[in-house]
């Protein structure tokens, strides 16, 4: 299976979501050193090689004011990732807009590129994986019991969700997954998004300590 990639690229807005609170992680896992750099650090630099222009949203401004990146506050507060993605979305100067984790340090700039390439008429395109593989590599199904796994954090958007987007946060649930329902969503399959990145490593991210365990040895040997 195959998509069609136009040959002259959307104008982007990059967007890092970086409002999590890292209970887990008991820090602010954003500003971990990771190699040369920190951890949001390998995210922008990443992110700046396919986009436009580059937006973080944080409430936090102050711990981040030293990336000299354009930042915005939650529109909305507590409304967790869909409200981040709805700020994003909000102050974008493009009509395309790349949403991602800020403890996303292995993004691969050809998915990206590559997920902005296919958007086309759609409202946003988001890869799936699933759920029962715990590992980086991230393959195929082989039981009925497996789930697929929407990396809505890892996904391009387009302005024109923004009615359902405020829809949907006005209502109970909150979730980004639920914007499948309710919007035009291309969803790749990791049979095609793995042309692009065969590990998976742009959905791996960094929540707990053996996960940043993980990164450190992996950012030795992933460009």
């Amino acid at each position: 299976m195959s998509l069609n990639v136009p040959k002259k690229r959307l104008p982007v807005t990059g967007v890092i979501l970086a409002g999590g609170k890292s209970r887990r992680m008991g820090q602010n896992k954003a500003l971990l050193p990771l190699g040369e750099g920190s951890l949001i650090e390998h995210v922008i630099r990443r992110m700046r090689r396919v986009t436009d222009e580059l937006l973080l949203i944080t409430n936090a401004p102050a711990e981040y004011a030293h990336l000299g990146s354009p930042m915005h506050s939650d529109i909305i507060p507590d409304a967790g990732a869909l409200g981040g993605i709805y700020t994003g979305l909000m102050h974008a100067s493009h009509n395309t807009a790349l949403c991602v984790a800020c403890d996303s340090p292995f993004l691969q700039p050809k998915l990206l590129s590559y997920l902005i390439s296919i958007l086309g008429e759609y409202d946003a395109v988001m890869p799936y994986t699933y759920s029962r593989n715990k590992d980086i590599g991230v393959t195929n199904p082989s039981h009925s019991t497996d789930q697929m796994t929407l990396q809505t954090l890892c996904a391009v958007y387009a302005k024109r969700c923004l009615p359902v987007i405020e829809q949907m946060l006005n209502e109970p649930d909150l979730r980004v997954h639920a914007l499948q329902e309710r919007a035009n969503i291309l969803t790749l399959a990791p049979e095609i998004w793995k042309t692009y990145d065969s590990e998976g490593h742009s959905f791996f991210n960094v929540n707990t300590p053996e996960d940043f365990e993980k990164a450190q040895t992996l950012v030795k040997h992933t460009k």
